[in-house]
């Protein structure tokens, strides 16, 4: 067994106003991973606020875009303290060095690692679809036909396309969806893509030659292909943004008006706004004013004298106030588009709904 510190030469630096590290009343002093758990999950049975895992990891920029740290049957110990940090025991012929830089893992166990959030939740959003803006649609390639002088087509069928890009084996053919709309601007953040099947590269021309290996629906000329995003790995920690982040809900991709725990939401801020990969922001439900009982009183009389209203009644103060907003509920972001973002949310206590604010949890 060897004893190793998830640390790094420069550790990460943080908003100063976020919150400290609060453990759980409850928290274990050792656990055990098995195949099946998330970082999330590992470290919510530590921290009340599972985002705050770089911090007790003491891991850099680096290391949080890509921890590649951790696999089943590795245990994690928690050390108690001011500052509480966590280490990893694992079984090993040689220590874990966990400083910035490149070194060889098998492939099995890049398979073995465990990933930020469950992947089962998101694996089809991850792959397929996606947000794209009209013109980019518009100018992405298009199925033309086949010899054959038909119209709609299946897997094993083979068709001609416009696409030249001999770089990408494999294309997915898409059609428009619907299109989200800013909920501030009414502005369109682009359209959703339906996913119609997935075609590989056969023989390269103008145009070239491709065939369609799974479809979930029947294929049609002139339907669109988009390069295949691939598995992206969920392998980003769970952090909280280390700038403001401001944005509001914009769409459900169930299409669902509200939506709950390990459902996927649309924001209508991206990459351009500094939302990226790992994010974990918050979910609020702007508070209704309140009037004052004071004032509320003063109305009924006014009314009751026959006056119009009660301003000479009740101050400007007085008029009414607004609860603070509360969080309820907290979303990883795991897909980042230039206008916008997909992010799942991992705990609601209530149902989310569109225009609801996210921002730094």
């Amino acid at each position: 067994m060897r004893l190793a510190l998830l640390t790094a030469l420069a550790v990460a630096s943080f908003t100063a106003l976020a919150e400290p590290v609060q453990l759980q009343d409850n928290a274990p002093d050792r656990y055990t991973v098995v195949k099946g758990d998330t970082l999330w999950g590992i470290s919510e049975r530590f921290l009340k606020n599972p985002w705050k895992w770089p911090e007790v990891w003491r891991l850099n920029r680096e290391q949080i875009r890509n921890p590649h740290l951790i696999y089943p049957g590795d245990s994690v110990i928690l050390v108690r303290g001011a500052q509480p940090q966590l280490l990893l025991e694992r079984d090993a012929l040689e220590t874990v060095r966990l400083s910035p830089q490149a070194r060889a893992e098998p492939i099995e166990a890049k398979a073995d690692a465990i990933p930020s959030i469950p992947y089962e939740a998101i694996a089809s959003l991850l792959n397929k679809g996606g947000l794209v803006g009209d013109k980019e649609l518009a100018s992405a390639p298009r199925i033309l036909g086949s010899s054959e002088g038909r119209v709609l087509f299946g897997a094993g069928d083979r068709v001609y396309a416009t696409a030249s890009d001999t770089s990408v084996p494999r294309w997915e053919i898409v059609r428009a969806g619907p299109a989200v709309l800013d909920p501030d601007t009414g502005e369109s953040l682009g359209n959703l893509l339906i996913h119609v099947g997935m075609l590989r590269l056969v023989e390269p021309g103008q145009p070239a030659l491709f065939l369609i290996e799974t479809t979930q629906q029947e294929v049609l000329e002139r339907d669109r292909l988009y390069p295949h995003f691939g598995s992206s790995e969920l392998s980003f920690a769970p952090h909280a943004p280390d700038r403001p982040i401001l944005a509001k809900v914009a769409a459900t991709l169930s299409g669902a008006k509200l939506t709950g725990t390990y459902s996927s939401l649309v924001l209508n801020k991206g990459s351009r706004d500094g939302i990226e990969v790992g994010h974990v922001l918050g979910v609020y439900r702007a508070a209704p004013p309140i009037a004052d009982p004071r004032c509320l009183r003063a109305e009924k009389l006014a009314f009751l004298a026959g006056r119009s209203n009660a301003k000479d009644d009740c101050s400007p103060i007085e008029e009414g106030t607004t609860l603070p907003d509360r969080r309820i509920a907290v979303a990883f972001v795991y897909r980042v588009f230039e206008r916008a973002a997909y992010a799942l949310v991992m705990k609601a206590e209530q149902p989310v709904a569109i225009k609801d604010v996210v921002r730094n949890p």
